[in-house]
């Protein structure tokens, strides 16, 4: 028996369309994202996931969104296959379990916001209201391995992005998962020959709401950077490669001059400040320093300049085994101002977690990277401290942990945020460009400028509005192919205003939850 010309798609025929739909949104996010930074397709692809949540029963909307989740941590995090291959040696069945299962896990935030927004829906929670908030909850409450916001999606669209300061990422997650929600909904009305409903109209005023409370925001703080004082400042991109223990044994002295020639350099550009990349110091520093070593020294850092200097260096207590990833500020003087200890590690690569309680197995551990020390982690965040100059430093990757930064911000207010990285080991991939995407925000968040200084790049300068003013190149450097270093020189502000992220970046997501459990109370008492 033939069925209907219109009966409904049933078996692997009716989960058509929901794969596509999710081959939408996977394909149109990853082309927003950096290092292509399509950014107008970001509300395709969340038109896409909204669809599919509002459109298929649980089940079925919570597959579909894991399946676009998947595919997104898959290709977004490539990178991590070259990464593993390089620092650890894995070989390449190692490293692609171990991609597959990292995506698994962090396709569990699509999969928990769908769970969530179909699950209100039940209880008659409009889905415009109930896809942003549970997808900015999803991603604020899943600890990411590689950390991985839909938000980045639209940062080279600044006014877009303004937001961040009232909840971080999740909040302009938020604001894009609400913008393709409306797309989709008026679609929907207007295919029906309807106008669109009393919600939608609501949801559209409050997405051109919280646009134009950012933009007059980001307008107060222009003003504000504007009468700051100027700091004109330098960053060194040596170009050096992966410098491990051995090359800063045998090329240390040489390294050092082409730092020390870049900093003269940048001195003679006018430079007040100039900064180095992580661990670019290619010696160990000892932390009793009160003064850097003089002109004619060895190990001088300065030449003939006479600004004040931030650089990387592994440092240690004289006469003992542990070291620490440090960020060392030097004053006009020569005076060592203070030092900060990178406090977030990364597992595997500068400590081996558990290694007290299973000695043994860490060691095996360790031996597979002999090139590289443990590290031993800092305190807290810490402020920097110069006379008028307050620098937040970040090493490596802290400048995209939210909350770091906002601990930061609370103890210390800086005036300044100053990432010191050595991003060499993702060689050309996007990641360095995730990286840039993903801190970007920070600045908004404390509204300060943020200076970023990468080994290999991308190293870059911006301001309070996530505006970058100066960006370097980005390489992957064989040492035995050397290629030239950059120096990149603009000014900054040091801007004192009061930023509101330190505080409301943490208790965001409790927001989030918080309206969602009211929406679903309102709308039980509306049903009775």
């Amino acid at each position: 028996m033939v069925a209907p010309a219109d009966a409904p798609a049933t078996g692997w025929r009716a989960w058509v369309p929901h794969v596509a739909l999710a081959g939408i949104a996977a394909a149109a996010i990853l082309l927003a994202t950096p290092p292509h930074d399509l950014w107008p397709l970001a509300f395709v692809g969340t038109a896409a996931l909204y669809a599919a949540l509002t459109a298929a029963r649980r089940r079925t909307a919570i597959l579909i969104a894991w399946l676009a989740g998947f595919a997104i941590n898959i290709v977004g995090n490539g990178w991590a296959l070259e990464v593993m291959g390089r620092f650890a040696h894995a070989g390449a069945a190692t490293r692609w379990l171990v991609l597959l299962v990292t995506a698994a896990y962090q396709a569990s935030v699509f999969a928990l916001a769908a769970g969530a927004t179909t699950t209100l829906r039940r209880h008659r929670v409009p889905p415009l209201l109930a896809a942003p908030l549970a997808f900015a909850l999803a991603e604020a409450v899943i600890p990411f391995v590689f950390p991985w916001y839909l938000g980045m999606a639209v940062v080279p669209a600044w006014p877009l992005t303004q937001v961040a300061e009232l909840g971080g990422p999740p909040a302009v997650t938020a604001l894009i998962v609400l913008i393709g929600g409306i797309l989709v909904e008026v679609s929907r009305a207007l295919a029906a020959g309807q106008r669109p409903g009393r919600a939608v109209r609501i949801a559209a005023a409050v997405a051109v709401g919280l646009v134009a409370v950012g933009g007059l925001r980001a307008w107060q703080v222009a003003r504000g950077r504007a009468a700051a004082p100027a700091l004109r400042v330098a960053i060194v991109q040596p170009n050096f490669g992966l410098v491990p223990i051995a090359r800063r044994e045998r090329e240390g002295a040489a390294l050092l001059e082409t730092l020390r020639g870049l900093t003269e350099q940048a001195g003679d550009r006018g430079a007040q400040l100039v900064v180095w990349p992580e661990s670019a110091f290619p010696f160990l520093f000892d932390r009793a320093q009160t003064q850097i070593y003089p002109t004619g020294h060895p190990w001088d850092v300065r030449g003939r300049y006479r600004g004040k200097l931030l650089f990387g260096a592994l440092s240690h207590p004289f006469g003992a085994a542990h070291v620490f990833n440090s960020a060392v500020l030097v004053g006009d003087d020569g005076a060592v101002r203070g030092t900060y200890d990178k406090v977030r590690l990364v597992v595997f690569g500068e400590y081996i977690p558990m290694r007290d309680r299973f000695p043994a197995w860490a060691a095996r551990l360790r031996a597979r990277t002999p090139d590289w020390p443990d590290i031993q982690p800092g305190a807290a965040p810490r402020v920097l401290v110069d006379g008028a100059l307050r620098v937040g430093p970040l090493i490596c990757y802290e400048d995209i942990l939210p909350d770091h930064v906002a601990a930061m911000g609370r103890a210390g207010d800086p005036n300044l945020l100053v990432t010191l990285a050595n991003h060499a080991w993702f060689g050309a991939s996007p990641a360095p460009h995730q990286a840039l995407a993903l801190a970007t925000l920070r600045a908004i968040e404390t509204r300060r400028d943020l200076v970023r200084a990468s080994n290999t790049g991308v190293s870059s300068i911006g301001d309070g509005l996530g505006r970058i003013s100066r960006r370097g190149s980005l390489h992957a450097v064989d040492p035995a192919r050397p290629i030239a270093p950059e120096l990149i020189v603009a000014d900054v502000r040091l801007y004192d205003g009061f930023a509101l992220g330190p505080w409301s970046v943490p208790a965001f997501p409790w927001a989030c939850a918080a309206t969602l459990v009211l929406a679903v109370f309102v709308a039980r008492r509306r049903a009775r």
